[in-house]
């Protein structure tokens, strides 16, 4: 049975939580309809196979105008494309090439001479099998228009992050999130195969399939949410504060959840959407306060809107923690892309799901300090392979706990060994116990608390006594 992850160090604090579907049975239902459908299978692996190719990238960009991106240049575009590709073991970059527009809207996609000069390129190499266009998606008559022209397999941006997705896709719930997002992209093609005979029969039996799949995958999610809530609640009952790491893909936050926990089971990977799942580590903050670490899928530009929604649920654990970390890669050169392009998704995330803003509760991070001169901007600088900042991260990540879950650092004077000592042993974090100077039947207790467990102190032990 597979499981949402809780690191082991934790079991014992969390009381064996971990995310588990209510039955064997009913994920194995859901593993069923995603692994024994035959006819689903077939198309997928038609248009989203992990085959063998040999890929010819080209990158259009737009030279001015309204869509024209300002934050980063084509070449660092170009760059992150050739690291799409690399991601999937069995290809390789065969040649790149940068190629102006003046829109994406246009009929025909590239203008007469850039098609020229890349169609030569292309049929000129026997060794390019396909080509890679380093946009969010294609147009079924564009498509067809470069396929004509080119000889080779056409991939746009969606089909290629779909099949990294699926690459290392290996939970219940990452499997269902990425077979839902492949849906609106399979659809799409059929409708490209079938252009002139959208109402023959083969069509209409692949439409109802994809139709009825989807309604399976939605409804398999929705269990799967209600689950994750009661899970949420039960955290919210234990009253542990939750840390978020968010960041654009490959920024380093698996590396550094592994820095800050000191959890030497997690294994970080130098590639795009190494994490799928949704995975919880415990932490200590300087106080010796406890917290959970949230790690979370990456993050990437130019997808389409239909790919994020479908990790909405994913993504919802980063969104209801008390606090975000934002990891972005100080030796990227398209760090401020990234940057921009997090903090734009997020609020578009809290918008369309009506979570407050999280601009207030972000702690940016700058990770990979060790590979670059200096840090610019309002960001703590880490490495976290170098563990290189740490001490002053953890301290402003217990600042922002302290302040986003109302919690109060309080010294008491309490009875030496009394009920109001081991209740405080029991609710709060206690920081310092010294003998009271001034009467030794008395402790002074140093203590972290929230203030609903403060309230109730107060009313157990104070007015109840007056």
């Amino acid at each position: 049975m597979r499981r949402f992850f809780v690191s082991p160090n934790l079991r014992g604090v969390l009381n064996n939580v971990r995310f588990v579907s209510n039955s064997d049975s009913s994920e194995s239902s859901v593993t069923d309809f995603l692994d024994k459908n035959e006819e689903y299978d077939s198309l997928a692996s038609r248009y989203l196979g992990q085959s063998s190719y040999n890929c010819f990238i080209i990158h259009p960009y737009v030279k001015w105008g309204p869509d024209k991106i300002r934050d980063t240049t084509p070449s660092n575009q170009l760059q992150e494309a050739v690291a799409l590709i690399r991601t999937l073991s069995s290809w390789k970059v065969i040649d790149t090439s940068i190629a102006p527009l003046t829109s994406f809207q246009k009929k025909m996609f590239f203008g007469k001479g850039t098609l020229e000069k890349l169609r030569s390129q292309i049929r000129g190499n026997p060794n390019v099998t396909a080509a890679f266009i380093n946009v969010a998606t294609l147009r079924n008559s564009h498509l067809t228009e470069l396929e004509n022209e080119f000889g080779v397999t056409i991939f746009d941006r969606y089909n290629i992050v779909m099949q990294i997705l699926r690459m290392h896709a290996i939970s219940t719930h990452s499997r269902l999130q990425v077979s839902l997002a492949e849906i609106p992209y399979l659809r799409a093609r059929i409708r490209h195969d079938n252009v002139g005979v959208v109402t023959g029969e083969h069509y209409d039996t692949r439409r109802i399939m994809l139709q009825d799949r989807e309604k399976q995958i939605k409804s398999a999610i929705k269990k799967l949410k209600s689950q994750r809530q009661l899970l949420r609640n039960r955290r919210t009952t234990m009253d542990f504060p939750v840390v978020s790491v968010i960041g654009y893909t490959n920024s380093g936050k698996t590396s550094l959840i592994k820095a800050l926990t000191g959890e030497e089971k997690m294994q970080p990977q130098n590639q795009l959407f190494a994490t799928l799942d949704v995975t919880f580590h415990a932490g200590q903050l300087p106080s010796k306060l406890k917290v959970l670490y949230v790690d979370t899928v990456g993050f990437i530009a130019e997808i389409p809107t239909s790919l994020i929604e479908c990790f909405n649920v994913t993504l919802e654990d980063a969104m209801i923690a008390d606090v975000i970390l934002h990891v972005v890669d100080l030796s990227s050169p398209d760090l401020q892309h990234q940057e921009n392009h997090v903090l734009k998704t997020l609020e578009s995330l809290a918008m369309n799901n009506n979570f407050e803003s999280s601009s207030d509760k972000i702690i940016t991070v700058g990770n990979k300090c060790d590979l670059v001169a200096s840090c610019k901007g309002n960001m703590i600088p880490v490495s976290a392979t170098k563990h290189l900042g740490l001490d002053v991260l953890q301290q402003e990540i217990e600042n922002a706990v302290l302040k986003a879950t109302d919690r109060k650092i309080v010294v008491m004077k309490v009875p030496s060994g009394g009920d109001e000592m081991r209740w405080l042993y029991k609710n709060a974090v206690v920081l310092d116990v010294s003998a009271d100077q001034h009467n030794s039947d008395f402790q002074q207790m140093k203590i972290i608390v929230t203030k609903v467990k403060l309230d109730q102190f107060k009313s157990y032990f104070i007015e109840n006594k007056c």
